[in-house]
């Protein structure tokens, strides 16, 4: 029998087919399922299950052996279907849906006696990334059933849960096997849940209470929970690996959901204050070599490995659920940050590659494959969840989340239909138009979320000015009886803001407008202009006044002042008088030109080296900088 939830979220999610997207994000949306998600390649998701990881590696039917580099290569199947399955029943998409349920068959077939859906032989089970695997084995099967209805892979879910039960948990040994001393073990807390929710088998629920309360803390544990209380920080938790880590707050969270106990979310709401204050890049995303690094140290250059997809993706879907559970906007501002500049930058425009790492001076390297393939999977299950989000059903109304343009029927809490249309150019433009039709006159409270960058707007219904302000949870209520044909304008103002990062990069700014941050990319340069050439000339008084906004091909484009100094030269220096002079000045010559700033999702595109057509390692080199989010800047 299915359990409620002790903590209900204040806002719920409509149902998946219930919003349809059709702005920006909607675009980059229909180009993952029909460029991506159409074409994987089954073999490469279902070869772990059938072939089982081999010793070294040493396998003649590895599918890409010139990157299959270690055992983990299982998580791959479990991300790839929710996020196919979630999208294909968003879009109606029949062919989608068929190759889904295809591969989950093949998947589950798999499966043997005793429940073990995995990919070790006996003799290698648990030693590794196994538990992993089969918390991704959970969050696929049930993303599938949710969907479409499949009790077979219901029960093959309960089945795997089962076998892990017998083998951890109370009176068991503990679970802190594999890598990052557990971490990511622990991944299995959340679908645990999940099952708790859809059977109401107590025997969930103790797992998750003993996962927290005595195997992190036992010898060997990762305490993250204590370590978090006591002030050390997401860098000082465990090895500090990112995207196992916000994993597991996820985890907590859910476990909150199912107790009520304050102790569960408590730590993740500090670790999320530290990571905001110490541990985010403007770009919205995290880690260095996929680990948090002590506080502020935040590299720009891509050869450090940020900004890892992972990262990005698991610290978007954790603030979708704290945002959910407390109906803060300041998790959903986190979510729209990371979407529009991290996440839309690792994808590549077409939809089919994704980046591993984006640095904010760096070079885009797009894959079809990389070693490992967690982060493409990862980034199109992100793009995945977006629909639900949208809009959110409360108590008393609606909540307008995200401003992406987006059709919606939904059903509210009182059981009243209302369709709901979303117009506008966001991100590139704060107008933002609401049409309401609910079936029947109907009274409830509609929220329009105030972004956390946004310092000035208006709002209008009906033409009608109103001057509701925001309340402490960050939205504009407005509570009405509502009639089909309603209308609701908000403006949110979209100034460029220059910011300063005097701790990570002194001496250089950078360019914000709305949600967007801004790059300068080499392909906009002068002809024989390099990056290092650019250096802003910004107004004393006020350093945004020289910046133009243009609009660009779907886009919006800052145009921006730039000086470039030639040094006065001396006579030729021996043999190589042609090219090298003596500085006769240190002041030389200024020439003041314009450049052309892009969104940081559009920094790096034009170059063909970005480009791969072949699997290729996550560990390429950034060969070629072609873009740098942080300037120098002069004022004139």
């Amino acid at each position: 029998m299915a359990k409620t939830p002790v903590r209900p979220d204040v806002v719920r999610r409509p149902p998946v087919d219930a919003v349809r997207m059709n702005g920006f994000v909607g675009q980059r949306f229909d180009a993952s399922r029909v460029n991506r998600l159409r074409h994987q390649e089954d073999y490469h998701l279902l070869w772990p299950f059938q072939e089982h990881c081999p010793v070294g590696w040493n396998h003649p039917k590895l599918p890409h052996p010139e990157i299959t580099r270690g055992d983990w290569q299982g998580e791959f199947i479990g991300t790839w279907v929710s996020a196919a399955t979630t999208t294909a029943w968003n879009a109606g998409d029949d062919e989608l849906r068929a190759k889904v349920g295809a591969l989950v068959k093949a998947w589950m077939d798999t499966q043997e006696e005793d429940g073990y859906l995995g990919t070790y032989d006996e003799v290698d089970r648990w030693k590794s990334w196994d538990v992993w695997v089969q918390a991704h084995d959970l969050i696929g099967l049930l993303s599938y059933y949710y969907q479409s209805g499949n009790q077979e892979a219901r029960n093959a879910a309960i089945r795997v849960a089962d076998h892990v039960l017998k083998d951890f948990g109370p009176g068991r040994q503990y679970l802190h096997t594999g890598p990052h001393g557990g971490m990511a073990s622990s991944a299995i807390l959340e679908p645990m849940m999940w099952l708790y929710w859809e059977t109401g088998d107590q025997r969930y629920l103790d797992f998750g209470r003993w996962l927290v309360d005595e195997d992190w803390e036992a010898p060997g544990g990762v305490a993250i929970r204590t370590s978090i209380l006591s002030g050390k920080g997401v860098a000082g938790t465990a090895n500090g690996k990112a995207a196992e880590m916000l994993i597991d707050f996820t985890g907590m969270a859910e476990l909150y959901r199912a107790t009520g106990d304050e102790g569960y979310l408590k730590p993740v709401l500090v670790a999320w204050d530290d990571i905001v204050q110490h541990h985010l890049y403007i770009t919205g995303s995290a880690s260095t070599g996929e680990h948090f690094f002590p506080d502020y140290l935040l590299r720009n250059d891509g050869l450090f490995r940020l900004g890892e997809t992972c990262v990005t993706m698991t610290w978007m879907y954790l603030n979708l659920s704290l945002g959910r559970l407390t109906g803060e906007a300041r998790f959903f501002d986190m979510v729209e940050q990371a979407l529009y500049n991290h996440l839309i930058s690792a994808q590549s425009p077409d939809g089919r590659g994704w980046a591993y790492y984006v640095g904010l001076r760096d070079n885009k390297r797009y894959r079809w494959h990389t070693d490992p393939d967690c982060c493409p999977t990862r980034g199109v299950r992100a793009l995945a969840q977006m629909p639900q989000h949208i809009f959110g059903i409360s108590d008393d109304g609606v909540a307008v989340n995200f401003y992406e343009p987006a059709q919606a029927l939904l059903t509210l809490a009182s059981g009243a239909k209302l369709k709901i249309s979303q117009e506008g150019q966001y991100p590139f433009d704060g107008n933002i138009r609401l049409r309401l039709d609910p079936q029947e006159a109907t009274r409830f409270a509609l929220r329009l979320r105030v972004p956390g960058w946004c310092r000035a707007w208006q709002l209008k219904v009906n033409g009608a000015s109103s001057g509701v302000q925001p309340g402490a949870e960050g939205y504009l209520v407005l509570e009405r009886v509502w009639k089909s044909g309603d209308v609701v304008e908000l403006d949110l103002e979209m100034p460029v803001h220059v910011v300063a990062d005097e701790l990570g990069n002194p001496g250089r700014v950078a360019l914000v407008r709305g949600p967007l941050v801004y790059a300068a990319d080499s392909s906009y340069l002068a002809g024989g202009r390099l990056l290092d050439d650019v250096t802003l000339l910004l107004d004393k008084a006020n350093p945004s006044t020289k910046v133009r906004a243009v609009k660009s091909e779907g886009s919006v484009h800052l145009v921006v002042p730039s000086v470039v100094v030639k040094p006065a030269m001396g006579a030729g220096m021996w043999r190589e008088k042609e090219r090298y002079h003596g500085l006769a000045a240190c002041d030389g010559t200024k020439t003041v030109e314009e450049v052309t700033l892009v969104p940081f999702f559009e920094a790096g595109n034009r170059d063909p080296k970005a480009y791969r057509e072949v699997v290729i390692t996550n560990t390429e080199a950034a060969t070629n900088v072609t873009y740098q989010v942080w300037l120098p800047y002069t004022c004139g």
